[in-house]
C-alpha cells in the first residue's frame, strides 16, 4: 500500500471515529429526539386536544364545564395523527434512549392511550414515569394525567389518592395550575361547587392559556352569582370579556353583568333595562333574543316581581327564532313559578309538559323534571275528571229544553270568541301545551268549557226558567211553545190539510250545523242511570288519586286532607272509604291528635276484621300473627307426618287440636283442607264430601280451593264404587273404623247446642280426644245426624254408644220420636246416607251390635 492510499484510509477511519463519537453525545441525541420525534408527536397530540376545544358546548344555562368532553369520534377522526405520534414517541425511546426527551415521549404515549380509553395501559405508563423519571416536571404531569384517567374510569377513590400524593409535591407553576384545574373538575363532577369555586379562585391569577382564562372567569362569575355575591360575579364576568373572547361568550358575559348589577342594586334596574332594549334592537343579537328575555325574567324573579317575570319568560319562549334548549328553560322557569310560588298546579303541569318536550335529556336534573311532569299530568287528569263528570251529572238533571237553550248560549259565546280571535290574528304559541288555549268563554265569561263550570250551568237553568218557565221534558217543544205564547187557532193549520206534492218523498237534511253541535254535546251527557253511576265511580277514583298526588307528589298535605274529606262527604259508601280514612288518620296525626284518633276509631268500628283495624288496635298484630303461623305450621307438620305414616286417627286428633287452638292465621286453610281429607279415612265418604263442600264455601278465593274442587269431583265415582260393592246391603265387615251416631229432629233441638254438650261430656269423661260432627240426613223432615268419631274397633264403639245414650236421655232426646242412637262402620255410614234406609239399618244394628 503506497503512502497516498494509506493516508486516505487513515482519513476515512478518523472521520468514522469522529462521527461515531458525535452520534453518541447527549447533545446530538437531544437534538434528534426533540426535533425529529417529540416535536411532531406533541404537535399531533395538541391538535387533537384543540379539536376537543373546538367542539366545546357552551351551555350558559348551567355552570360551564372546566374541560371539554373527550369525544371518541374526534379521537377516531385523528387516528392517523395519533398513530404517527405514538410511533415517533416509541422511536424516540428506542433510538435516543440517552436523551432528555424519553420521559416526555412516554408521557405522550400515556396520553394517547388515555384518549383511546386503554385505561390499564395508560395507568401503567404514567406509573412507570412516576417511578423512573428524574424530571420532576414530567413526573408531576404524569401524576396529573393519572388522576384524570382514574376520574374518567369512575375510580374516584384512586383519583383522590393521586391527588393526596400531588399535595406533597413541590409543583411547578404550570403544573400547579393544571393540578388545580383537574382537581376542580373532579369536584365539579361531584356537584361540590363550593370546592370548585375555592380551587378555581386559587388557579385564576396564574392562568396563561387564553381559553381557560376566559372560561374560568366566566365559571367563577356563575358561581358567585349563584352564591348571591353579585359584586364579585360582575367582576368575574367583566374579566371574561377581556382577551377578545368569542362573541357568544362576550354576549353572555355582558348579559349576565346586566342581570347581576340589577340583583346587586335595585337602582341599576332602569339602566339594565335600557341596556336590554339596546341589545334587543341590535340585529347581531337576533338569535339571542330568547336569552335576553330570559335574563330579564331572572332579574324580575329575583326582585319577586312574578307577573313581570312571567311575561318575560313567555316572551323568551315565543321569539320568532327560538333556541330549543333556551325555550325549554323558559318553560321550566314558568313551570317552577306556577308550581313553587303560585301553587297553580294545572298551569304548572302545562308548562312542565312544554319544558320536557323542549329540554335536552342531558340537562341537569332532567329526571326530576320529568318525574314532576308525570305527577302533574296525573294531577290535571284527575282534576278534569272531577270537574267534567260533576258538570255532566248536573246537566243530566236538566230537561232537554233547558239543555238546548243553555247549550245554544254556550255556542253563541264560543262563536263570538272565535271571531274575536280571528280578528286579532295573534301568532300561535310555538311550543306550549294547553296554556292560554281557551278560544272562547262560556256565557258567564269564565273562559272554561261549560262542562267544567257549575256556575254557568246554574245560570243557564235560572235564565231558561225566567224566560220560558219550568217546562216539562217533551218532544216538539217549540210547537207547544207557540201555543203557550198566544199563537191562536186562526193562524194554526193542521199539517194534514196541506196537499203536499212532495209528501212521502225523501227530504233533504235541513239540520243546521248548530243543531248538529248541540246533539254532539247532548251525546256526552249521562242520562241513563248506568252512565251516571259510571261517572260517579270515576269521580270517586279521581278524588282518591288526587289526595294521594297532593300528599306524595306535590307534598301539599292540607289539600290532600281536603280531597279525602270531600270524597267521604260526597260519597260516604265509596269503595275507597277505608283507605281514605287511614290516609286522614296519618295526615292528621302530626297536626291534630284528636282528629287523627277520630278517624282511627272509625276504621276500627267500621272495618273490625281488616288487618288495618287489627294493627291499629295492636301494633304488634302482624308479628304476633306471624308467630302463630309458625306455631301452627309445626303442629301441621306433625299431623302430616302421622298422615303419611297411615296413622289417620292420630293425625286427625293433632289437626283438630291445632284448629281449636289457633284463629286468625293465614295457614289455617291448609290445615282445614287436610282435616277434611282425613274424614275420608276416619269417618265416612259422606262427611268427607260435606267437609269439602264446607271448605269451598268458606274459602272461595283461597289457592287450595281448586285442589279441593278436584277432590270433590272424584268423590262421586269413589262413592258409587263403594256402594256398588255393598250392593244395597249393609256390610258385615266390622273390622272397619266405627262411628257412633244419633238422629234427632232439628225443629226441636239445635245442632250446635247438642254438639257443644256432647263435646263437654267427652272432655270430662274420656282421655282420648273424641270429635263430633253434623250432617243433614233428611232435610224435608228436618232430621239431622250428629256423629262422634273415631273408634278403631267395634266393641269400643258399642261401649261408648251405651254411655252416650244415657247422656242423651239426660239431655232429653228420648222424648224425640226421631231419636235413634247407634254405632256404625264407615261403609255402612256411607250407604245409610245413600239409601236413607234408617229402619233397615236399625234392624241390622239390633242383629249385630250390643244394645
Amino acid at each position: 500500500m503506497d503512502k497516498q492510499t494509506l493516508h486516505i484510509v487513515r482519513t476515512i477511519f478518523a472521520a468514522f471515529i469522529l462521527i461515531s463519537v458525535g452520534c453518541a453525545s447527549k447533545g446530538y441525541q437531544n437534538l434528534n429526539a426533540r426535533y425529529n420525534g417529540y416535536f411532531y408527536a406533541d404537535l399531533y397530540l395538541t391538535e387533537t386536544y384543540q379539536a376537543f376545544e373546538q367542539q366545546y358546548e357552551y351551555n350558559f344555562d348551567e355552570i360551564l364545564k372546566i374541560f371539554p368532553q373527550v369525544d371518541s369520534s374526534i379521537v377516531s377522526s385523528n387516528k392517523e395523527k395519533l398513530d404517527d405520534a405514538f410511533k415517533k414517541s416509541s422511536q424516540n425511546i428506542e433510538w435516543w434512549e440517552g436523551s432528555d426527551w424519553v420521559d416526555d415521549s412516554y408521557l405522550i404515549i400515556g396520553k394517547i392511550r388515555y384518549l383511546r380509553a386503554q385505561w390499564q395501559f395508560a395507568i401503567e405508563t404514567f406509573q412507570y414515569i412516576n417511578q423512573n423519571s428524574k424530571d420532576d416536571q414530567v413526573r408531576q404531569k404524569a401524576l396529573i394525567a393519572l388522576m384524570r384517567t382514574y376520574m374518567d374510569m369512575g375510580n374516584n377513590d384512586q383519583a383522590l389518592q393521586v391527588s393526596q400524593f400531588l399535595e406533597e409535591e413541590s409543583l411547578t407553576e404550570e403544573n400547579a395550575v393544571d393540578y388545580l384545574l383537574t382537581l376542580a373538575y373532579f369536584y365539579q363532577r361531584q356537584d361540590n361547587y363550593s370546592r370548585v369555586k375555592e380551587l378555581l379562585e386559587q388557579a385564576q391569577p396564574a392562568l396563561t392559556d387564553k381559553n381557560y382564562k376566559i372560561r374560568v372567569n366566566f365559571i367563577l362569575g356563575q358561581l358567585a352569582q349563584e352564591a348571591g355575591e353579585f359584586r364579585n360575579a360582575y367582576l368575574f364576568y367583566d374579566n371574561a370579556q377581556k382577551g377578545n373572547p368569542p362573541y357568544e361568550i362576550m354576549f353572555h358575559a355582558k348579559l349576565n353583568k346586566l342581570a347581576v348589577s340589577g340583583f346587586a342594586n335595585p337602582n341599576y334596574v332602569d339602566e339594565a333595562y335600557k341596556a336590554f332594549e339596546k341589545m334587543l334592537s341590535d340585529g347581531k343579537n337576533t338569535e339571542y333574543m330568547d336569552n335576553i328575555f330570559y335574563t330579564m325574567g331572572l332579574l324580575e324573579q329575583n326582585r319577586e316581581n312574578l307577573p313581570q317575570a312571567i311575561e318575560h319568560f313567555k316572551s323568551a319562549a315565543q321569539v320568532e327564532q327560538p333556541n330549543q334548549r333556551q325555550q325549554g328553560l323558559a318553560y321550566l322557569r314558568l313551570a317552577e313559578i306556577y308550581y313553587d310560588d303560585l301553587k297553580r298546579f294545572n298551569l304548572a303541569s302545562a308548562y312542565y309538559d312544554s319544558a320536557v318536550q323542549n329540554l335536552p335529556k342531558d340537562i341537569e336534573n332532567f329526571e326530576d323534571i320529568s318525574k314532576r311532569q308525570t305527577v302533574l299530568k296525573d294531577f290535571v287528569t284527575q282534576l278534569n275528571i272531577i270537574e267534567t263528570n260533576d258538570s255532566l251529572l248536573t246537566l243530566s238533571a236538566m230537561s232537554r229544553v233547558q239543555l238546548e237553550v243553555y247549550l245554544g248560549r254556550y255556542i253563541d259565546a264560543k262563536e263570538a270568541k272565535e271571531k274575536e280571535r280571528k280578528a286579532k290574528e295573534q301568532p300561535s304559541n310555538s311550543g306550549i301545551n294547553r296554556v292560554d288555549n281557551s278560544n272562547y268563554q262560556t256565557p258567564d265569561g269564565s273562559g272554561s268549557w261549560y262542562f267544567y263550570n257549575q256556575q254557568a250551568i246554574s245560570q243557564g237553568q235560572l235564565e231558561f226558567q225566567r224566560i220560558w218557565g219550568n217546562r216539562p221534558l217533551e218532544n216538539n217543544w217549540r210547537r207547544s211553545l207557540k201555543q203557550n205564547i198566544g199563537i191562536g187557532p186562526a193562524t194554526t193549520v193542521a199539517e194534514e190539510e196541506f196537499d203536499d206534492p212532495n209528501k212521502g218523498a225523501a227530504q233533504p237534511d235541513l239540520k243546521s250545523s248548530r243543531d248538529t253541535e248541540v246533539e254532539k254535546l247532548m251525546a256526552t251527557i249521562p242520562f241513563e242511570e248506568d252512565a251516571k253511576e259510571k261517572a260517579r265511580l270515576e269521580i270517586q277514583d279521581a278524588y282518591f288519586k288526587l289526595g294521594s298526588i297532593y300528599r306524595f307528589g306535590l307534598e301539599q298535605n292540607r289539600q290532600s286532607i281536603d280531597s279525602y274529606e270531600t270524597l267521604l262527604q260526597k260519597y260516604p259508601q265509596t269503595s275507597h272509604r277505608i283507605d281514605a280514612l287511614y290516609a286522614l288518620y296519618t295526615l292528621y296525626e302530626p297536626i291534630d291528635a284528636s282528629k287523627s284518633q277520630q278517624y282511627r276509631q272509625m276504621i276500627i268500628d267500621e272495618f273490625p276484621e281488616t288487618i288495618m283495624a287489627k294493627t291499629l288496635i295492636n301494633p304488634n298484630y302482624l308479628q304476633e300473627k306471624a308467630a302463630r303461623n309458625r306455631a301452627l305450621q309445626l303442629q301441621y307438620a306433625e299431623a302430616y307426618e302421622a298422615y303419611e305414616a297411615g296413622n289417620y286417627l292420630l293425625a286427625d286428633q293433632r289437626l283438630r287440636s291445632a284448629l281449636s287452638s289457633f284463629e286468625d292465621v293465614d295457614f289455617l286453610p291448609t290445615v282445614e283442607l287436610l282435616a277434611a281429607i282425613l274424614k275420608a279415612k276416619t269417618e265416612s265418604i259422606v262427611s268427607y264430601e260435606q267437609a269439602l263442600n264446607d271448605f269451598i264455601e268458606k274459602y272461595p278465593e283461597a289457592p287450595q280451593t281448586s285442589y279441593a274442587k278436584s277432590l270433590l269431583a272424584a268423590v262421586a265415582p269413589t262413592k258409587n264404587q263403594r256402594l256398588g260393592n255393598l250392593k244395597d246391603a249393609f256390610s258385615e265387615d266390622f273390622q272397619q273404623i266405627h262411628l257412633v251416631a244419633f238422629t234427632f229432629n232439628q225443629a226441636n233441638f239445635e245442632a250446635d247446642s247438642l254438639r257443644k254438650q256432647i263435646d263437654e261430656f267427652n272432655a270430662e269423661n274420656f282421655k282420648t280426644k273424641l270429635f263430633s260432627g253434623f250432617v243433614s240426613f233428611n232435610p224435608q223432615e228436618q232430621i239431622g245426624v250428629i256423629y262422634i268419631n273415631s273408634f278403631k274397633v267395634k266393641s269400643a264403639a258399642e261401649s261408648y254408644r251405651e254411655l252416650m245414650e244415657k247422656e242423651l236421655k239426660r239431655i232429653g232426646l228420648q222424648a224425640d220420636s226421631n231419636f235413634h242412637n247407634f254405632a256404625i262402620s264407615q261403609d255402612n255410614f256411607t250407604l245409610l246416607f245413600q239409601n236413607k234406609a234408617l229402619d233397615q239399618y236399625l234392624e241390622f244394628h239390633k242383629k249385630f251390635y250390643k244394645e
